[in-house]
C-alpha cells in the first residue's frame, strides 16, 4: 500500500479519535494483519487486530446461511470499553474502541463516514 494512502488512513483514524467517545481505531486486513493504528499504547494493537479479524470471520462463517445477509458490525462489551468491528470492504475491517457509555448512534455516524472515506482512499 502506498505511503500516501497510509498517511491518509492514519489521518482519518486521528479524526475518529478526536470525536471524543472513540478511544482509538485501527484498520486491519481480513487476515488480521495491522494496516494502521491509533489505539492507546496500553493496547497491543497487533493482538487486537488478529482478534477482531478472527471474530469477524467466525461470525461471517456462522451466519453464512442467513439469507445471504452480510454482517455489518460486531460489538463486544468489556469492563471499561466497547469494541466495534465493521467491514470496510472485502479486504479490510475497521476496529474501534469506544467509551462504555458512548452514544452508539453518534459513534456509528462518525464511523460510517470514516468507512466511506477509507474506501475512497483505497480506490486512489
Amino acid at each position: 500500500m502506498e505511503s500516501s494512502v497510509l498517511t491518509d488512513i492514519n489521518k482519518e483514524l486521528e479524526r475518529l479519535e478526536n470525536f471524543g467517545e472513540i478511544i482509538g481505531s485501527a484498520v486491519v486486513n481480513r487476515n488480521g494483519l495491522l494496516i494502521s493504528s491509533r489505539l492507546p499504547r496500553d493496547i497491543d494493537d497487533r493482538k487486537l487486530s488478529a482478534l477482531a479479524a478472527t471474530m469477524f470471520e467466525a461470525i461471517e462463517t456462522a451466519t453464512s446461511n442467513f439469507n445471504d445477509n452480510q454482517i455489518r458490525n460486531i460489538i463486544a462489551e468489556y469492563q471499561d470499553y466497547q469494541l466495534i468491528v465493521l467491514g470496510v470492504n472485502d479486504k479490510i475491517i475497521l476496529v474501534s474502541l469506544i467509551d462504555l457509555n458512548a452514544n452508539l448512534g453518534l459513534v456509528f455516524i462518525e464511523i460510517e463516514e470514516s468507512i466511506k472515506n477509507i474506501n475512497n482512499m483505497m480506490k486512489k
